[in-house]
């Protein structure tokens, strides 16, 4: 499943949608998982487990649309019944319960009814109409509740659009649900694309239809058997065909995204490195919103009982290594934070292959995260990382603390001084995140501001 970029503030001012609704990275953590459908008699505790994590973000099928729509007209958003599954579909009792633990819904508003164009992704006037009324009723429903829509799953996917793949379609349908779900509510975000992989050519046929002029956010789920910062040139070329087409601030998530344990590649331990890997990265090139696929295991029905593949926790719900791993990312990257050029002039010596190091704002120019970790793939459980010298520009006194990205224990520092730099010896950086945090406030006076990534 699964053009110019511009800060945060710049967007604020270019879509006041945006900067209406909460924010990524402002107002809220920018990670979010995508969880259960709101049936799933397990669902308060799984909440309650993304809770625990600090996940301030659920993406979720919405109601399908064939089920909640079965009278031409009619909208049924809590009582519609899954085939095989036992209990209703309660859309208004799923986000409240997200709301009443902090976690903003992100509904996906998807897939074929039966009543128009025979259940296939729409390609008639009529059937483009319904669905856009279908978005509107949900929009105007939950106008309180959800800021953030997504249109359609994964289009260029027979499977999901239920034909062959047809971005014109898909644009034009785009166009329509956008449309309507502004109506209901202006202040809406919307986001589209939701494409299986990086699928250019697909994103790019749409954009030529104007897919670019209905969304704020294009969403991807770059799924691979491969190192998470593989995705940094395929997403430097979809903001390119960005900018090409439109001038407007379009953003780029990663809607959707895991790394599955039932992988000969990877164990639960690799999973959680998988993750901060992820989320860190993602952000640091301005990835405003990365959606961890999942909180569970999904395919346990098709018969794999024996791992818990994407899930953030167990089957009996308890938190795995990767959930540890997304409390530890949240903690230290909570909101506000943004990803800054790096002020601090930093130096590892000796350089260790696949060194990572990112820099992120806290509030204030003052409160810095600096992250660093080993591009390392394949993963072993066995690696004990690598030793080296980290220096940086800041003065004797400043604040320093670092934290490990799998447990969040604290990761003890030996601190020196020279030259006007301060050296970390012995810093071991490993295959997965270590949170380094930095405070310049203690008597320096005024800190300059940093450069902001993008």
């Amino acid at each position: 499943m699964r053009p110019v970029v511009i800060g945060v503030l710049a967007s604020c001012l270019a879509i006041v949608p945006v900067c209406a609704q909460p924010v990524p990275g402002v107002d809220v953590a920018p990670f979010g998982a995508q969880t259960v459908w709101p049936d799933d008699a397990n669902l308060a505790t799984i909440l309650d487990r993304m809770h625990e994590a600090g996940i301030q973000w659920a993406r979720f099928d919405l109601c399908w649309w064939g089920l909640c729509e079965q009278v031409p007209g009619v909208y049924n958003f809590t009582s519609a019944m899954v085939p095989g599954h036992a209990g209703p579909w309660n859309t208004d009792n799923a986000i409240a319960m997200l709301r009443a633990r902090g976690i903003e819904p992100f509904p996906i508003l998807c897939y074929g009814n039966s009543l128009y164009d025979g259940g296939q992704g729409p390609y008639s006037e009529e059937g483009r109409t319904a669905f856009g009324n279908y978005c509107y009723a949900a929009a105007s429903r939950y106008r309180d509740s959800v800021s953030y829509w997504e249109i359609w799953n994964e289009p260029n996917l027979e499977f999901f659009w239920g034909r062959a793949p047809h971005p014109a379609d898909y644009a034009r349908l785009a166009i329509v649900a956008a449309t309507r779900i502004r109506q209901a509510n202006p202040d809406a975000v919307v986001a589209g694309g939701a494409t299986s992989g990086i699928d250019l050519g697909f994103l790019g046929a749409a954009f030529d239809y104007g897919l670019l002029d209905a969304v704020d956010a294009i969403t991807v789920h770059p799924y691979r058997i491969a190192a998470p910062e593989t995705i940094d040139a395929e997403i430097a070329t979809l903001r390119s065909m960005i900018a090409s087409r439109t001038s407007r601030p379009v953003q780029v998530w990663t809607g959707e995204w895991g790394y599955n344990t039932y992988w000969s590649e990877l164990t639960p331990l690799g999973q959680a490195k998988c993750l901060g890997r992820m989320m860190v990265n993602n952000f640091a090139q301005d990835i405003r919103l990365s959606i961890w696929f999942s909180t569970h295991a999904f395919l346990e029905t098709a018969g794999n009982t024996s791992d818990p593949e994407w899930g953030l926790l167990d089957f009996a719900f308890q938190p795995r290594p990767s959930h540890q791993a997304m409390k530890v990312v949240n903690e230290r990257l909570g909101a506000p934070v943004q990803p800054v050029e790096d002020p601090l002039d930093i130096a590892l010596s000796p350089v260790p292959s696949g060194q990572r190091v990112r820099v992120f704002e806290r509030g204030d120019s003052a409160h810095l995260t600096v992250v660093l970790w080993l591009a390392r793939w394949p993963l072993s459980d066995s690696f004990s990382g690598r030793t080296t010298s980290v220096s940086l520009t800041a003065p004797p006194g400043t604040a320093l603390a670092a934290y490990d990205g799998l447990s969040g224990d604290p990761v003890p520092l030996n601190v020196s001084h020279a030259d006007g730099r301060t050296v970390l010896s012995n810093f071991r950086v490993m295959d997965y995140p270590t949170y380094l945090e930095i405070d310049l406030s203690s008597g320096i006076g005024e800190v300059e501001p940093a450069i902001r990534v993008y």
